[in-house]
Formats: structure tokens, C-alpha cells, sequence
């Protein structure tokens, strides 16, 4: 049953972690210039920044192996609790890493300022909190089902 809430949820959150590859999470502006911060460092891709995307893309293909899990809840939530500490991890990354951006000597100078994609990885932690609660309901429901028979 492919169909259920949380497979949605957890598309949905996969969704936003692959935009976090697309749109920027940060930008650094000075006198009109604009450097944008993504996952993979600062306009090009750096080596310093290999933590961000092996946890991004860990995080999207654990989500993805979540959603066709579906016959086994146990491992589900276990898998989406897994998946939310990777994502908390992945949240707290960024932000170390964009608050070590604001010191580089080259971007002395620059204002910050937080894009909007910086909710992203929010939204798709609150996104596997509510896959998770979903799953928990089924696994009660299928529990009370059981105890009828």
C-alpha cells in the first residue's frame, strides 16, 4: 500500500531535499555583488563541503527506501528515526558551515542574508516526524485489527 499519508510525506521531503542541490541557502551581498551559498560551498563545488552533500543525499536515498518499506512498518520507523537524526544533522551542518563562511577573509565586508531554501531541510524534518506519526497509527491499527480476530 504505496498509497498511504506518509509515502506522501516522505515524497515531500525528499522533494525539498533535492532542492537544496538547486537553490541556495545563503547569500553574501556586497556593493551589488551577490555570492550565493549552496550545499556544495559557495557558487562552485568545494571538497569542504562533501559532509553537507553525503548527508543530503544519504537523507534522500534513506527517505526513498522508507517509502518502499512499506510492508514492514517496524523497520519503517525505525528507518524515519534514523532519518530524522540524519536530517538534525544535516540541519546543524549548514548552519556551521555558513557561520564558517561569514569568517573566510574573502568575504570580509559582505552583508548575509538567509534565503528562503534555508527552511527546506525544516520543512522535510517536520515532514518525517508527521511520516513517522503516520506509520505508528497503521502499526496500532493493524495491532487493534489483530486483537479482534
Amino acid at each position: 500500500m504505496i498509497q498511504r499519508k506518509q509515502t506522501a510525506f516522505l515524497a515531500l521531503a525528499v522533494i525539498f531535499l533535492v532542492q537544496l542541490f538547486v537553490f541556495p541557502v545563503y547569500s553574501f551581498n556586497k556593493d551589488g555583488q551577490s555570492l550565493l551559498f549552496y550545499i556544495y560551498g559557495l557558487g562552485q563545488l568545494n571538497p569542504d563541503f562533501f559532509v553537507l552533500i553525503a548527508l543530503n543525499v544519504f537523507s534522500i536515498f534513506l527517505l526513498v527506501a522508507i517509502i518502499f518499506l512499506y510492508k514492514n512498518r517496524k523497520n519503517q520507523l525505525l528507518l524515519c528515526k534514523i532519518a530524522t537524526l540524519l536530517i538534525t544533522g544535516l540541519i546543524v551542518a549548514i548552519f556551521y558551515f555558513t557561520e564558517n563562511a561569514k569568517s573566510l577573509p574573502e568575504l570580509a565586508g559582505y552583508t548575509s542574508e538567509i534565503r528562503p531554501m534555508l527552511v527546506a531541510p525544516l520543512a522535510a524534518l517536520v515532514l518525517v516526524i508527521l511520516a513517522n506519526r503516520a506509520i505508528k497509527q497503521d502499526e496500532e491499527l493493524v495491532r487493534s485489527a489483530d486483537r479482534l480476530r
